[in-house]
């Protein structure tokens, strides 16, 4: 059902009246700590010494080029890590969200960008730590091990390698296409950019909700190194180490860099085990990765980066609470007797499950980055050629109890075994190739980039899901089914944007891309325990999915003698259009119970965002001040749900359930972003986000959660998103003069506050599943040595203990009941950082 114009006009009238607000309360802030600070503050200085639009002589051209030579200083190990944030001006951060090097004040794309420093202080050492810094970002740790992105309220509800993600994850430029294996750990990171909304046109597929791009520390010309240690309670050790080799050999003598890091993470976990047999912990992490890269300047102008890397993550998966929700008129047959009592004493950190949980993923890979810069060629203007080549692979085992309980209910494996019983693990390998021509022409007015995309992947699981017989039912109700999926996927694209300087202040941008997807999958459902019997399902499909995204974006920068009697130096508004696109597919799913009924290949379509949004970029108060706006509307169509519909009783009584992926009509996503930074004194930030989501379906018949019967969801939120997320960031670096030179330094307090709203994890006819608004205080003391080379901290997260979960996987359509995933608890702790 459409929505009516009123509501429409209404909703952005109050978004356009937010905004409004926002902006005059920041500017009278701004104004009155100008007018106090003057006094007190010495060193601050704008954001740029001379505002100038792009392709004007000199200007911001320099000061690009300027940006962009800090930046490879800070690769080559010339950057100061271990340094208290001293300086009062807000540092000119440059980012690459369009596929070029810009200060991020000036890219006209919601970005989020956050530096070694910030993930240093925040103590971020797991991606999914970056989600309370980022306006309408939620980072999801699945039980079986995947990791679920979402932006806006727009990630994937499937972790199955036949499903895509909503949200990209990019490795220096390299796209990294599975749920499994994305929760990296971070080091040797140099900044990591947050692009909020679609990103079809440079991006590609499945950037519908935005990309997460990682950029990781080059390879320099000095002989360094670094170590961490963190050790807390839980038993956590967390450890990381890097080291910057010069090759001087002959001919290679500053030509050839080397650069090495590593990282490994134990923790003993969180959930305790009951089960007499075992007695363990689970939602413990023992992660161990490896990082390499050479970097060789074959010339001046030419550049060559190859990178590999191996990790693996071997846990024992998340422990779940089970809940009782409700059951169906027949269930209570099918249960065992003290099922029920067990469920209830089943507790938020205590269970007693009847599998021994298996969560291990090994991923490696390599890619390579060739970078030809050309200059001047005809009437192009610094124009580059590049070439990034990657290969990559993913073999996945997991064991997983459904029920969280001692009893035979409902799990599910991919981990090999001499039973048969354990699937297989899964094996997936992708092999990309991605070439781009960047330049300017006209004098540095039109700056461009274009290129094509090549994607090919193959991969293979088998799984096993088990409903075991209930106490005194015969072996013949065992519910075992064997899925054997088979992927053999390609995608080709041709991409351009372009940037033109209509005048000083205005600039218009517009892109194309073009793309194929093409989707082959092969699904075989049988009962391993009766072979004899035919297959639930013995499916083929071969699609291919077209796709233009296209994107157009005008940015106004107000002249800098506009600014001259205002305590604003820099702001620019911008409008842009874009569309985002995740790739269509087929269901590969079995039967939550049974796997009887369809559960066939079946077809879903691509879904489609397109994205309207207004945003400002302010800063002021001599630089010392910034501010970052952002207003968004999105129309979004042929949405992928997966959901689970009841097929009604088989010949012995038992619920037939199903899952699958359907394409909901239509929805849409609309909200505001703000980020905001301040140095008031040298050695003192204050950084605060806020996102508000109002994400809602039009119109959806959808499946109930609670007794899988068809029911309308028209004007439900999104599942699994909050509609308010905040977060503020105070530190205050104090420098501690002693008479003993080597032991004076800074002494760093820092506290964090990050609140997100409630939150349905499965629809809201089951209240069970809904968690309540969550505050979290987060706290750290550091001191840094003049010297620069050590740092030791004192840390606490979570430090009101608050109880909350974080995902749900519901069995109420069946058994009635579902599990609960929940968040950690308080920890503590302290670390060391050496640097050589």
């Amino acid at each position: 059902m459409p929505i009516p114009m009123s509501i429409v006009k209404s909703r952005l009238s109050s978004i356009s009246f937010l905004s409004a607000l926002l902006l005059v309360f920041s500017a009278s802030t701004i104004a009155a700590a100008a007018e106090s600070a003057n006094d007190t503050i010495e060193g601050g200085s704008a954001y740029l010494e001379e505002v100038e639009t792009q392709g004007s002589e000199g200007g911001l051209d320099d000061e690009v080029d300027a940006g962009v030579a800090e930046v490879e200083a800070a690769e080559a190990g010339e950057d100061d890590l271990l340094s208290p944030a001293q300086t009062q001006r807000i540092e000119e951060i440059v980012v690459s969200a369009r596929k070029r090097a810009e200060f991020l004040e000036d890219t006209p794309i919601a970005v989020t960008a956050l530096g070694a420093n910030t993930l240093r202080e925040s103590g971020i050492t797991r991606l999914d730590g970056i989600q309370e810094q980022v306006p309408n970002m939620s980072i999801i740790a699945n039980p079986s091990g995947s990791t679920t992105f979402q932006i806006r309220g727009i990630g994937t509800s499937n972790r199955s390698m036949a499903f895509d993600p909503g949200v990209g994850v990019y490795v220096d430029g390299v796209f990294m296409p599975r749920s499994m294996g994305l929760l990296m750990d971070i080091v040797d990171v140099e900044q990591i950019e947050v692009l909020r909304g679609p990103q079809g046109t440079l991006f590609g597929k499945n950037t519908v909700g935005g990309a997460v791009n990682l950029t990781t520390t080059k390879p320099g010309d000095e002989l360094e190194g670094s170590l961490f240690i963190q050790p807390g309670n839980l038993g956590t050790v967390v450890t990381r180490f890097t080291l910057n080799v010069p090759v001087d050999l002959g001919w290679l003598e500053d030509k050839l860099f080397a650069r090495f890091s590593g990282s490994t993470t134990n923790t003993r976990g969180y959930v305790y085990d009951d089960n007499p047999l075992r007695e363990e912990y689970f939602s413990n992490r023992d992660s161990v990765g490896f990082y390499g890269s050479l970097r060789f300047l074959p010339t001046e102008d030419i550049t060559i980066d190859l990178a590999g890397s191996w990790s693996r993550d071997h846990n024992k998966g998340l422990g779940g609470q089970c809940v009782f929700v409700a059951s169906q008129p027949t269930a209570p047959t099918l249960l065992p007797p003290g099922f029920y009592e067990d469920c209830q004493e089943s507790e938020p950190f205590r269970n007693n499950a009847n599998v021994a949980q298996l969560n291990d993923i090994t991923s490696y890979g390599t890619w390579m980055t060739a970078d030809w810069n050309l200059g001047e060629v005809g009437f192009l203007e610094d124009l580059s050629l590049k070439s990034l080549t990657s290969w990559r692979v993913q073999t996945p085992r997991y064991r997983f109890d459904l029920d969280s309980t001692r009893f035979a209910i409902a799990q599910f494996a991919s981990a090999g075994g001499p039973d048969g019983l354990s699937g297989q693990p899964g094996y997936q390998r992708q092999i990309s190739q991605e070439l781009q021509v960047s330049g300017q022409a006209l004098d540095g007015a039109l700056q461009f980039v274009t290129g094509a995309f090549g994607f090919f992947e193959k991969g293979d699981e088998v799984m096993t899901t088990r409903a075991l017989p209930p106490q005194g039912q015969a072996v013949a109700l065992d519910r075992t089914t064997e899925a054997e999926t088979t992927i053999d996927n390609y995608t080709w694209a041709l991409f351009g944007q372009a940037t033109y300087d209509i005048f000083d202040w205005m600039s218009l941008t517009g892109g194309l891309r073009y793309t194929e997807d093409k989707k082959g999958l092969t699904f075989l459902q049988v009962d391993p325990l009766k072979p004899e019997d035919p297959p639930f399902a013995d499916q083929e499909g071969d699609r291919v999915f077209p796709s233009w995204t296209p994107m157009g974006s005008l940015a106004l920068t107000v002249p800098e003698e506009w600014l001259d009697e205002t305590p604003l130096e820099h702001v620019m508004g911008y409008f842009t259009y874009s569309r985002g696109f995740k790739g269509g597919g087929f269901n590969a799913v079995a039967g939550s119970q049974s796997g009887t009924g369809s559960g066939e290949a079946f077809s879903f379509e691509p879904e489609t965002l397109d994205n309207f949004e207004l945003g400002f970029k302010l800063l002021g108060l001599d630089g010392i001040a910034s501010m970052n706006l952002a207003l968004f509307y999105g129309l979004y169509d042929n949405i992928q749900v997966t959901t689970i519909r009841d097929l009604g009783l088989d010949e012995n009584g038992v619920p037939q359930i199903e899952r699958l992926t359907l394409n909901a009509a239509e929805a849409t996503n609309k909200g505001v972003e703000l980020e905001f930074l301040i140095r008031p004194l040298p050695g003192m930030q204050v950084n605060a986000t806020l996102g508000y989501l109002d994400a809602k379906y039009d119109s959806f018949d959808g499946f109930s959660d609670l007794d899988g019967t068809l029911i309308d969801r028209s004007g439900e939120p999104f599942i699994g998103v909050p509609e308010l997320r905040t977060f503020i960031g105070i530190q205050y670096s104090l420098p501690v003069p002693l008479d003993h030179e080597a032991m004076a330094g800074f002494l760093t307090p820092r506290i964090e506050w990050a609140y997100q709203s409630a939150i349905n994890y499965l629809g809201p006819e089951v209240p069970q599943a809904r968690q309540g608004g969550v505050n979290l205080i987060n706290a750290r003391l550091s001191y840094s040595f003049l010297d620069n080379s050590m740092q030791i901290a004192l840390w606490g997260k979570n430090l009101s203990d608050e109880t909350y979960f974080n995902s749900a996987t519901p069995l109420v359509t069946s058994f009635g009941t579902l599990s609960r995933y929940y968040a950690l608890p308080r920890t503590f702790g302290g670390e060391i950082a050496y640097r050589f």
